[in-house]
């Protein structure tokens, strides 16, 4: 018996006593290497994929700020229109415009009288108009030269190159 105990040890049992052992065993990936090229072509794919993406949410989003400000305008217009709307209602009504025509122009309705009221603090001076020195102390070199040069002096009807 003793050559069956000898064959015995050369084969031996597997015996599992560590927990790494217990998981199943995945075959390892080989790891992936990239050429530049293959990287260029990842990039320009990214890059297209990206730029697909990005253009149609760039109009997207400018579309929405356009129209937010197109009702705004809307908005904006339509409160004219009624304050427009309201003061031709206003001007239509005949009440408000002979009171207007009374305040504005002055005018009265027949049979009645008219009353000027004049300050009694006016004094009535002779000197309402300006003298012509007083208007050239106003007036700068350059309105007095624009003056003399675009109107003709008075005194001379045939002007300065007519000879006889």
């Amino acid at each position: 018996m003793a050559p069956e105990s000898s064959s015995r040890s050369r084969h031996t049992v597997p015996v599992v006593t560590r927990a790494a052992d217990l998981q199943p065993r995945r075959p390892k990936r080989p790891k992936v290497r990239l050429s530049t090229a293959e990287i260029g072509v990842l990039v320009l794919v990214t890059i297209l994929v990206l730029v697909t993406i990005a253009v149609p949410l760039r109009n997207y989003f400018q579309s929405r700020s356009e129209i937010a400000r197109l009702n705004e305008s809307i908005a904006a217009k339509e409160a004219e229109k009624e304050r427009l709307l309201t003061e031709i209602d206003k001007y239509e009504d005949e009440a408000y415009v002979r009171e207007e025509a009374r305040r504005r122009l002055g005018l009265i309705e027949p049979g009645e009288i008219a009353f000027r009221v004049i300050d009694p603090g006016m004094e009535t001076d002779s000197t309402v108009t300006t003298s012509a020195e007083e208007l050239i102390e106003e007036l700068s070199w350059y309105q007095i030269l624009w003056d003399s040069v675009a109107t003709p002096p008075a005194d001379d009807p045939g002007g300065v190159f007519m000879e006889e």
